[in-house]
């Protein structure tokens, strides 16, 4: 499987914190809760995913040590 060069856990996060933000920026102070919640709830999957993600590219990435160490001459 080729890896990705795309940092699509970096995208999802920075998504997940414009979506929590979101509330904050657009709705009045004493608006009703229900659509801040709702935001946060969707902000929150967003989130978990993009950590999800970044675990993932950091284990596609990997491979086994050298077997002959490296010496210097």
């Amino acid at each position: 499987m080729a890896r990705s060069r795309r940092p699509w856990g970096a995208v999802l996060s920075g998504v997940a914190a414009v979506i929590l933000a979101a509330p904050t920026l657009v709705f009045p102070a004493d608006s009703p809760t229900e659509p801040k919640l709702g935001f946060l709830a969707v902000g929150t999957v967003v989130f978990a995913v993009a950590v999800v993600r970044i675990r993932s590219e950091g284990i596609e990435g990997t491979t086994a040590p050298p077997e002959e160490p490296v010496t210097e001459e």
